[in-house]
């Protein structure tokens, strides 16, 4: 993220003057997420933070325990809706304190924000300029993780949109570009992605089972106003979403709004997926800004 040439010649300001506002305003973003992620504290512990890890959490504690993993409050907090790995993956995390879990699940999605904008320094600058950024690493979804695979294929490399999509399954609307443009990667993503869902099924089939039987008998998602994909209408937000993927093949940067449409729920903080708009693609040739 830069200056435009044009306001640097009216402020008179040098590449390195240019850099040291930069950093005092990506500053500013981090300071301004520290202080809000402190404020709202955590669930559970007097808070209400960390919202989607302790959905996590409490699957991964369900599964160690033998207890149901899919089921109870869909849409509310402990509902658990994804693919079996996420919650295998927090088997043994689940051991830990809560509050040690979220802080470090959150430095896992700030690891994402950093790879989809290309440096800490664009990092603290989406926190500050988008609250949608702030609001997932507060939750701790996996939005960022997903923006952060769209946004290499946006620099042509679709290797995680695979794997990324199992989670949820946003990312799938890349793939007709990657076929194009990058189908070495598209084929090693697959092969990854294969991987993780032969050895989860190894781990746990039963868990797959279940959550076969509990994904198909899902009619309607609990999640009241925050929920802002409830007031579009999902025929119209289809349109939107394939008119996104096809005006991608002209301006890559598309990707993010098309992935971020065809999330299954638009929750607020999925909305901080946008910032994949700011990865540059590696042929500025490709897309007209």
């Amino acid at each position: 993220m830069t200056i435009p040439a044009s306001l640097r010649r009216h402020l008179t300001l040098s590449p390195e003057g240019t850099n040291l506002v930069l950093a005092g305003i990506s500053g500013v973003g981090y300071l301004l997420c520290l202080r809000a992620l402190i404020d709202h504290g955590i669930l559970k512990n007097g808070g209400e933070g960390g919202g989607d890890v302790f959905a996590y959490w409490t699957a991964g504690a369900n599964l160690l325990a033998g207890e149901p993993v899919y089921g109870p409050g869909v849409g509310g907090y402990a509902a658990f809706l994804y693919l079996p790995p996420l919650a295998q993956l927090f088997a043994f995390p689940s051991q830990l304190p809560f509050p040690v879990v979220v802080w470090l699940w959150r430095g896992v999605v700030l690891l994402g924000l950093r790879a989809t904008v290309g440096s800490w320094r664009s990092a603290g600058i989406a926190m500050l300029v988008w609250p949608p950024v702030i609001s997932e690493l507060d939750a701790g979804n996996v939005h960022l993780l997903m923006a952060a695979a769209v946004a290499m294929m946006i620099r042509g490399q679709g290797v995680w949109l695979l794997p990324a999509a199992l989670t949820k399954f946003a990312t799938l609307v890349a793939v007709p570009m990657a076929l194009r443009d990058d189908p070495r990667g598209l084929l090693k993503g697959v092969g990854i992605a294969g991987v993780i869902v032969l050895v989860s099924f190894a781990l746990g089939p039963s868990l797959w089972f279940d959550y076969a039987r509990f994904i198909t008998g899902v009619s309607t998602f609990d999640s009241g106003w925050y929920n802002l994909g409830a007031f579009v209408p999902l025929p119209l937000r289809v349109g939107l979403a394939s008119a996104a993927i096809f005006a991608a093949f002209r301006w890559r940067r598309m990707l993010a709004v098309a992935a971020t449409l065809a999330l299954p729920v638009l929750w607020f903080h999925g909305l901080s997926m946008l910032v994949a708009v700011a990865a540059r693609p590696r042929d500025r040739r490709a897309e007209i800004d």
